[in-house]
């Protein structure tokens, strides 16, 4: 498999990401093929979560389930996880694959009662318990459980004058390749395994989840627009921008009548990497201003905005939005303001216009940096009390949370989830969020999309907790409802 490993630790926390759309061969692999990331241990801290239904909304789920499964009881090759809708006919479809046989009532019983009340137990922990017991080793696949992939249109009602938007990532090459295993996902978007006809473009016969395909783009911004959402800022290394990589984008743009806008993620993971090269590898040093501003304006920034027509920039008052990630790769951060400020007049020479400059808490190690950054965030937001990231700098309101979180299939392939792995399935923190940021100026949700680290809130077709199947447009239409209400006064 093509990829790499992405690491990113800070002072606020550590988020790991496989990468990448085969931009290099992966010399470090591991049994699924892709790039062992270093184990990361979470904040034992948990989020209290609940599995009732989430309230309702002014778009009502148009998803339908298949008829429940009731037999043949066979032995099977391939393990179908996503087969059975309640947690009863879900074991004793398992179990029947698996061993060929019924499954005893005390079987069912126990694990039923995980799957209801065990907030981490996951179907396809309960697939590999039963694997195990049964001693027996298979290939998992996991089939839509929906009758059909509706098309989602028309945005919410908004009443609500608050910008919501998502990180968006898109370093993966589907069906099959880096960062894209079903078994490295414990959810799955149409267009992961095999082409999906939502997906379709024009005459493209791929229709497959995959940055090179216009369709995967067009799919991602009718469904951000159905959420309501303003925005995705696109998660960007480096590598995936170059030599016109967004030019799938750019067509997907142009088709999508009023489309939400785009922002940039300037993710600084990449520098210093062995995978891409000889520009990568190096490391700029920020005591040099002038040559590091220089290198990574010219890498990131520039051909990101060039690459994208105006009129699909997301700006905040009126200014092209940008978030300054910090990943421990650029030092030293006490003198990252300079170099920052730089940047932002390399922007305003050549496209006419100064960025907003959104930065990672990290780089406030520079005390110059307050008079810099228009906006501060922290990413990972489970680690802080109220789980979320506010920033008041400049006047402005600016929210940041992450809402799910299911790193096991990244971080330890095959295995099954643990108590302490802060597993989140269900959007009982997506709704607190949304409640509490309704007095924000914006609220960037981390992410839309990430399917390794599990915090995507996008159309996926296998969402399960508390025993039952949840609509695959569950989180978008809490989204909807929150923005057609007004917002708050801070």
């Amino acid at each position: 498999m093509n990829g790499r490993l992405e690491a990113r630790t800070g002072r606020h926390g550590t988020r790991n990401t496989l990468l990448t759309a085969g931009l290099v061969a992966a010399t470090w692999l591991g049994a699924a093929g892709c790039l062992v990331p270093p184990s990361s241990a979470p904040p034992a801290t948990a989020v209290a979560t609940s599995h009732e239904d989430p309230p309702p909304d002014d778009s009502p789920s148009l998803f339908r389930l298949k008829a429940e499964w009731n037999g043949p009881c066979v032995r099977s090759d391939i393990i179908d996880v996503n087969l059975g809708n309640t947690p009863e006919a879900f074991v004793r479809a398992a179990f029947c694959q698996i061993a060929g046989r019924e499954p005893t009532t005390a079987i069912v019983e126990t694990w039923t009662d995980k799957l209801r009340h065990d907030s981490h137990v996951r179907r396809v922990d309960v697939v590999r318990a039963l694997l195990a017991a049964n001693k027996r080793e298979a290939k998992l696949g996991y089939s839509d459980p929906w009758v059909g992939q509706p098309e989602l249109s028309d945005p919410p009602n908004r009443r609500s004058t608050r910008d919501v938007g998502a990180v968006l990532m898109f370093f993966f090459s589907c069906p099959g390749g880096t960062n894209c295993a079903m078994d490295w996902a414990n959810t799955h978007s149409p267009g992961m395994a095999a082409p999906s006809p939502l997906l379709a473009f024009g005459s493209s016969p791929s229709a497959v989840y995959s940055p090179s395909e216009p369709g995967f783009w067009r799919r991602e911004l009718l469904d951000a627009k159905y959420a309501g959402l303003q925005f995705l800022m696109l998660n960007s290394y480096g590598p995936d921008i170059a030599d016109g990589k967004l030019a799938p984008l750019a067509k997907a743009l142009d088709s999508v009548n009023d489309p939400v806008r785009i922002a940039l993620f300037d993710d600084t993971w990449t520098w210093g990497q062995p995978y891409f090269g000889d520009f990568w590898q190096q490391k700029p040093d920020l005591h040099d201003t002038e040559k590091a501003a220089t290198t990574l304006y010219e890498a990131k920034w520039k051909p990101f905005f060039q690459q994208i027509d105006k009129r699909y920039w997301y700006r905040f008052k009126g200014r092209p939005f940008i978030y300054f990630y910090n990943s421990g790769t650029l030092e030293p951060r006490e003198r990252s303001a300079a170099v920052l400020a730089l940047m932002k007049a390399k922007f305003q020479k050549d496209f006419g216009e100064e960025p907003f400059v959104d930065v990672d808490a990290a780089y406030f190690a520079d005390q110059d940096m307050p008079r810099v950054a228009d906006a501060r965030f922290s990413w990972m937001t489970l680690n802080l009390g109220n789980k979320r990231s506010r920033s008041r700098l400049n006047g402005h309101v600016i929210d940041h949370a992450m809402v799910k979180w299911d790193a096991v299939g990244r971080d330890r392939p095959g295995d099954m989830a643990k108590p302490d792995d802060r597993i989140m399935k269900d959007p009982a923190l997506l709704k607190r969020v949304l409640e509490e940021s309704r007095d924000a100026e914006i609220l960037v949700i981390a992410t839309w999309n990430d399917l390794g680290e599990g915090t995507g809130i996008n159309r996926n077709y296998d969402y399960y907790t508390g025993g039952r199947w949840l609509e695959p447009d569950v989180f978008m239409r809490l989204i909807r409802a929150s923005q057609s209400l007004p917002s708050k006064q801070p």
